[in-house]
């Protein structure tokens, strides 16, 4: 499991959990204030089709509805339809205005571009009509009223489209990260891949050809089949030099090539997008209005343009600045610059419809001050604009309602988009970070892997030439098995070069008891293998956890020591595995150093050791009077848990065993 995958897989925190909850927050809250204007110019009748026409959209936005949708989409949107424009024929121009942009926010949710935005732009065009050349413009005082008919639709529209959409990209966003992290790990792998085919791949043919040449050779040419030889294990050596070097640039450089993927995604563009549109809209109808007010004279006008302007500059500041956790600068003086401009409309300096942008100040507030101090702000905006509106001349109470819905769902839009825009930089950033880690982590897999992996064969192979080439003209008969059991070592190496970079790739300690024996009888040590039927009681991932450890094992035997004898214990007890790997030659320095535990640069028994730790084991070593102990304790029930964490805590810029294959030992076989 890569880290990009098992993150996925993890609870997302509530906000991501729970981002369609802005959506329905809006239109919960527009829901009644629409409902009791409706009942205020119409009656109470009015009031049921205003209210039906929020359960479409209520049932797209909740996630567990949205699958009605899914399968009846051209009902419900005739639905839409029908509670959007039938009303006019029972209530004329008292009908509730804007309930269109609902119909347009669900079209632009449920139809595909561009055909989605055409019919948008035609069901505002029908309202309009409706209003202007059948049932006349609403009857609302101290508002203009043709503005007022397309800036309403337009705004419940890109409200509803962009809270909706926004949410659907933040979750489609994490849910892409596992399918990033996998795609990182495929590409990191094909050029894992390439590289060691490029690296040994090549030079593992080579040994191929010169060991049949050297069995074509025999017995009449022994010197060239010598040669042939000589120069089959100077081509496994140089192998093991290559898988050396490629082992240690990655290790001390593993996030050399990581991409976490390329260019900013979708969500923070719509969510500012969508939130400078409701700007826009709610600005013409406050400049109109203010402009079209013969009641106030040019300077009031022209400070209300500055004053909206302001509000807007600096909202988008908010906005498009603020993080998680993180203010934008200055934000104190900015928010306060919001509320003054605010405040200027319940005085003769600015025109008092600058309390329509009131919302933009609250959504602010609750964006930028904590908790309680946001929700209190939040709450003196809505009074003062609410006290104010009914103060004034020429308002009743559906203005003083149309203020309060207009004020309370933008504050919700703007805190809404403000926040998902947010999450969605924040969740970009987590899955790039993923993908650099997760290339990271398989780098470092495949660097261990090689290590661990391919240097007791290809050391194997080198021996074995050695080997091979001292037989020749004293055993020749011996010499030619030998020869065909190189080949065949060389075809394994190969083989762990695929499985290196292959998914699930796993080692068997049966075959790895095997492979030991024949190493050491190669390097000409005698092995003692105690217990190979317990093999059968181990599970699966405590197998391979002795198999790699018992490979490491033994090609330290091969390279740190001058071994006659190699004992090999497996024992189960009390439900945990034991292998031990004993053998002599060990030197006295060495011993008296620790044995290769510690050799300067040395990873093999770190990697060990993390493999261990990450099953629930263990690898203790002990070195005296010329004999070195390798044991590892392994309890069977593990699942391997935090095997992931536990290798990747290793620091990856350490030195890398020089893993090589020793000469044959100087001895007759």
């Amino acid at each position: 499991m890569v880290l990009g995958e098992r993150m996925d897989e993890q609870p997302a925190p509530a906000q991501l959990r729970h981002v369609w909850g802005f959506a329905t927050a809006f239109l919960c809250a527009a829901l009644p204030a629409v409902a009791g204007i409706a009942a205020f110019w119409a009656g109470p009748l009015a009031i049921v089709p205003a209210a039906a026409a929020f359960v479409p959209p209520l049932l797209y936005a909740v996630p567990r509805s949205r699958p009605l949708w899914e399968r009846h989409r051209n009902e419900l949107l005739v639905v839409q339809a029908l509670l959007a424009y039938l009303p006019f024929a029972a209530f004329g121009s008292e009908w509730v205005a804007g309930l269109p942009g609902l119909l347009g926010g669900m079209l632009l949710l449920t139809v595909a571009s561009p055909l989605s935005w055409l019919l948008f732009v035609l069901a505002l065009v029908v309202e309009g009509v409706l209003r202007i050349g059948v049932v006349g413009l609403p009857h609302i005082q101290g508002l203009a009223g043709p503005t007022l008919i397309f800036v309403v639709p337009l705004y419940s529209a890109v409200a509803v489209f962009g809270l909706v959409r926004l949410a659907g990209l933040i979750s489609d966003l994490r849910e892409a990260r596992g399918r990033l992290a996998a795609l990182t790990v495929a590409r990191e792998r094909a050029r894992a891949a390439q590289r060691l085919r490029a690296a040994i791949g090549d030079r593992l043919d080579t040994v191929t050809t010169h060991a049949q040449a050297a069995s074509a050779a025999l017995p009449e040419e022994p010197d060239e089949a010598r040669r042939r030889l000589a120069e089959a294990a100077v081509e496994a050596r140089q192998a093991l030099d290559q898988v050396r070097t490629m082992v240690s640039d990655d290790r001390r450089e593993p996030a050399a090539s990581a991409d976490g993927g390329s260019g900013p995604t979708l969500a923070p563009r719509l969510a500012r997008g969508v939130l400078a549109l409701v700007l826009v809209a709610l600005s013409a109808q406050l400049l109109t209005t203010a402009i079209a007010d013969h009641h106030v004279g040019p300077l009031v006008q022209a400070t209300s343009v500055i004053g909206v302007v302001v509000i807007v500059a600096l909202q988008l500041y908010h906005s498009t600045v603020w993080r998680e956790g993180v203010r934008p600068r200055f934000w104190a003086w900015t928010l306060t610059a919001q509320l003054v401009v605010l405040a200027l409309g319940f005085f003769p300096v600015l025109h008092s419809t600058i309390h329509g942008l009131g919302g933009f100040v609250a959504g602010s507030a609750l964006l930028l001050l904590p908790g309680r101090w946001g929700w209190t702000i939040f709450a003196a905006v809505q009074a003062a604009i609410a006290v104010h509106t009914l103060v004034l001349p020429g308002l009743d109470t559906a203005d003083v309602v149309y203020s309060l819905l207009m004020t309370v769902t933008t504050a919700l839009v703007v805190y809404g988009l403000s926040r998902m825009a947010g999450l969605a930089v924040e969740l970009d950033e987590t899955r790039r970070d993923i993908a650099r880690m997760t290339v990271v982590r398989e780098r470092l897999r495949v660097a261990q892997d090689a290590h661990d992996l391919l240097g007791l064969g290809l050391s194997a192979v080198a021996l074995k030439c050695d080997l091979a080439a001292r037989l020749v003209g004293r055993d020749d008969a011996r010499a030619q098995a030998e020869i065909a059991a190189l080949v065949q070592l060389a075809a394994q190496a190969g083989a762990d070069v695929v499985a290196v970079t292959a998914d699930g790739h796993r080692i068997s300690l049966r075959a790895e008891l095997g492979a030991a024996t024949e190493a050491l009888a190669s390097a000409g040590a005698v092995a003692e293998v105690r217990g190979e039927r317990l093999v059968e009681q181990l599970p699966d991932d405590v197998d391979a956890v002795l198999a790699t450890v018992l490979r490491e094992a033994i090609t330290n035997v091969l390279r740190h020591s001058t071994a006659q004898r190699c004992a090999v214990d497996l024992a189960v007890e009390d439900g945990v595995a034991h292998l031990r790997v004993l053998n002599d030659g060990v030197s006295n320095d060495r011993a008296r150093a620790g044995g290769p535990s510690t050799q300067r640069g040395g990873r093999g028994l770190v990697n060990l050791s993390a493999r261990a730790a990450a099953a629930g084991g263990a690898v203790v070593t002990h070195a005296s009077g010329g004999s070195f102990e390798l044991s590892v304790r392994v309890p069977l029930g593990s699942d391997g848990a935090g095997g992931e964490d536990a290798l990747a805590a290793r620091d990856p810029a350490h030195g890398v065993d020089e893993v090589v294959g020793r000469a044959v030992l100087d001895q007759e076989s």
